[in-house]
């Protein structure tokens, strides 16, 4: 399958642009953790937030389409040593709600 392409590498700078932030679990060889931690870190869109010994990792995927996270995700599950990757939550919404004001 060919996902059309997207320019959820940008950033979110349109007012009309959504944004999707993504939690994902990752599972990979405990022997390769660090390895996996450094190609994680290098992918644009990811962030590792967690990782445990046992070769699990936390990572938020922030883009703006789905079709970036899937790529991200993707990306991902092509790692050498990586065991799984699972999406445990996805939400989006429009880019300029993050600039509102919360109140308290």
């Amino acid at each position: 399958m060919t996902l059309p392409p997207t320019s959820a590498s940008s950033p979110v700078t349109e007012p009309s642009a959504d944004i999707h932030i993504a939690g994902v679990l990752l599972h990979c060889r405990p022997a390769a953790l660090a390895e996996v931690q450094r190609s994680v870190a290098g992918l644009e869109r990811a962030e590792l937030f967690q990782s445990s010994d046992d070769g699990k990792l936390v990572v938020i995927v922030e883009a703006s389409s789905s079709a970036g996270v899937i790529e991200t995700i993707d990306a991902m599950r092509e790692l050498p040593d990586v065991l799984n990757v699972s999406l445990v939550y996805q939400h989006a919404e429009p880019a300029s709600s993050l600039e509102q004001e919360i109140d308290p």
